[in-house]
């Protein structure tokens, strides 16, 4: 019997956003613990990869951790990965961020740790070809792949515990399978199982350089169970009382004994885990079906899942974060002369393409809106250090930001930015700028079946369907109801939420935006032809909005209409928002629960985190609506999410033939002075 290497390790991540708690817990229950247990076994190698954001985090609350890290790597116990310092999906980013993300992190390690990382880690295991030069030009050699990405690019079964050579623009990179398998053993099986199971490895290949099975697990999910019951301790005492077959190495050690000759083009593609959730929910029980039953029929390499890239298609939310990073990107690059201020703004960019947020992990990840916050804060961030200068002036730019094909207008100023959609016309960002904060980072759910929702689950229902942004134009029947719009099942009488608005007027210098919008609104059965005109009034703290309906044909029009304004705070807490209606000069505090309310002149929502007001306004009066917007968990026995507060001011509007209706609405940011 030949000889099997085994290699083992974990790669750990701290979320870009997590509180300081959570960390702690992290920290606990799995980092602390696990490399406690392998400090005992010094003969025993292994792997770790540490995130940038996990590694401050460390450097601040646990230096001894990095200090018995640091003996480890001394001793030559632990090969330490580098990496996208924040965590990015590589593939995602600018050519430039890649390359300076990598070498962020590895002068990271030579510094702190003195050794220079030969090995990468990709976040999410998302590979595309041209990762290959791009690691090689960061001085990496090697990095990990599922050994499904492997099949899926036509290695045989027999094969799958070898190295692969990969290449792109003339430069060739080592790439290491992960084993699916010995992962689930470690996560759900004892480790007389895991043995076994590789005894099985050690004699499917005659001939050539034994196999390697390759063991990387999730530090924040899978290291907590390798503790628990002692599997990870009772592990390497097999491992040890194996040694005749069995012989744990580093990934840098193996392919210096056995450099790998065989060149594999993989397609682009991921981890399972994110290849299935990438496909609609609809279609991850078939996609399960049909891979299970190819795994017996040995045709795994004609099933693939959903790419990562889908999840930028499924959730435009996700995909209007990766617009403001492209976006910064740019602004960031254009800085000249000034060095340090590149380099900070730089590095709040980076920080923004932490991968986290961007996609769904089943109830964790873009649903998780402290995880959305910090993304555009330091996005946010980083621009502000590039208008850094005198001669930075408000102004709106008009510019296919989202990549839609459509213009959209972009109104840039000292302290808001205030970004509005042909499509709609409607505002789909709102930063102020002073706090760091988009309060129109909203979200809705994309996973919720099409049942209709019971009475316990209203809130989350409420979030389904449109995009919740900011001056949303609804026509509603006189009959519609707050629970209809809990319920998710307001029926909007007019057209106008999926019309595009025309633009009449572009003032760059005052600034002001007119859009116009010529719609139809159904009711009891009759279509009739309403014109809306709103023009934005751009000042340093707020925005006025003048509303214009007029009725051009020769039938009245009577209906309910309608403005909806999302705000998006961190949570719904006392603790960190509160709700007043404004009455002259009185308030009254109301509660965040869903509320109908009539003969409202404005309304006070206070930030209190970001210690900012937000005030909305009105020259008429108005019905007020307000429903708490929250997502549901994906996970069991976990409460829904908040994710922003939705108000619905509106009007009975009739209009006679010929006849035009005006309002004017105001909404306005104050930032309480620091004492």
């Amino acid at each position: 019997m030949g000889r099997t290497r085994l290699i083992v390790g974990t790669h750990n991540h701290l979320p870009l956003g997590r509180s300081d708690d959570s960390a702690e817990r992290l920290y606990q229950e799995s980092l602390k613990p696990f490399l406690a247990v392998l400090y005992r076994y010094p003969a025993f190698p292994v792997t770790l990869h540490y995130s940038g954001t996990l590694m401050e985090w460390l450097e601040e609350w646990h230096p001894e951790f990095l200090t018995l890290l640091g003996e480890m790597v001394a001793r030559s116990q632990v090969e330490v990965l580098g990496g996208g310092y924040y965590d990015p999906i590589l593939p995602l980013i600018p050519m430039n961020d890649k390359l300076g993300q990598l070498e962020k992190m590895t002068t990271w390690l030579r510094v702190r740790f003195q050794t220079r990382p030969r090995g990468c880690w990709l976040a999410e295991k998302v590979w595309e070809q041209s990762l290959a030069s791009v690691l090689k030009a960061s001085g990496m050699d090697y990095t990990f792949v599922d050994d499904g990405q492997f099949a899926i690019a036509g290695v045989e079964e027999e094969d799958l515990f070898q190295p692969f050579l990969t290449e792109d623009q003339g430069k060739i990179l080592a790439l290491l399978p992960v084993c699916e398998r010995l992962c689930e053993l470690a996560s759900g099986h004892g480790p007389s199982d895991a043995i076994e199971f590789l005894r099985g490895v050690n004699g499917r290949r005659e001939g050539g350089p034994g196999p390697v099975a390759v063991l990387m697990a999730d530090g924040a999910t899978t290291s907590a169970r390798l503790i628990q019951g002692g599997w990870l301790e009772g592990f390497l005492q097999a491992a040890a009382e194996n040694v005749d077959w069995l012989e744990p190495c580093t990934p840098g050690q193996y392919l210096r004994d056995n450099p790998p000759v065989r060149r594999l083009y993989i397609p682009s593609s991921s981890s399972l885990d994110i290849m299935r959730m990438a496909l609609p929910p609809g279609r991850r029980g078939a996609f399960e079906d049909t891979r299970s039953r190819a795994a017996g029929e040995g045709g795994r390499r004609f099933v693939v899942g959903g790419h990562f890239r889908d999840f930028l298609s499924r959730y435009p939310e996700a995909w209007l974060m990766y617009a403001k990073m492209m976006n910064t990107h740019v602004l960031v690059n254009q800085v000249r002369g000034d060095k340090y201020k590149k380099k900070s703004a730089q590095n709040e960019l980076w920080k923004g393409q932490s991968h986290h947020a961007y996609w769904d992990a089943g109830g964790v990840g873009i649903y998780e809106n402290e995880l959305r916050k910090a993304v555009y804060r330091a996005l946010i961030e980083a621009e502000k250090i590039t208008r850094a200068t005198e001669i930075f002036a408000p102004s709106i730019l008009s510019v296919d930001y989202d990549m839609d094909n459509r213009l959209e207008y972009l109104y840039q100023g000292s302290e808001l930015n205030a970004y509005i959609h042909t499509l709609g016309g409607a505002l789909f960002e709102l930063d102020f700028l002073p706090a760091s904060w988009n309060y129109l980072d909203t979200m809705v759910d994309r996973e919720a079946s099409a049942e209709p929702p019971s009475p316990a689950s209203l809130a989350a229902a409420a979030s389904r369907g449109y995009e919740r942004k900011a001056f949303l134009d609804h026509f509603l029947s006189p009959e519609a109801t707050l629970q209809e719009l809990q319920l998710g099942r307001l029926h909007d009488c007019g057209d106008f939420c999926s019309r595009s608005y025309e633009m009449v007027e572009l003032n760059r210098a005052l600034p002001e935006l007119l859009l116009r919008c010529d719609g139809t609104v159904r009711l009891a059965g009759a279509r009739r032809e309403v014109r809306l005109e709103k023009r934005f009034v751009f000042r340093p703290r707020s925005i006025d909005v003048y509303y214009r309906l007029a009725n051009p044909g020769d039938e009245p029009v009577s209906a309910v209409f309608g403005v909806e304004i999302n705000i998006s705070l961190a949570a719904r807490s006392s603790e960190n928002g509160r709700i007043f209606l404004l009455d002259e000069d009185r308030k009254k505090e109301i509660s965040s629960d869903a509320a109908e309310i009539d003969g409202v002149q404005g309304l006070l929502v206070r930030d209190v985190r970001n210690e900012v007001s937000v005030t909305l306004s009105s020259v008429r009066a108005f019905r007020f609506w307000s429903i708490p917007v929250e997502t549901a968990d994906g996970r069991a026995n976990h409460p829904a999410r908040f994710q922003s507060h939705c108000f619905l001011p509106a009007w009975n509007v009739t209009l006679a033939a010929g006849e035009t209706w005006e309002n004017h609405l105001s909404v306005a940011f104050e930032k309480a002075q620091t004492p």
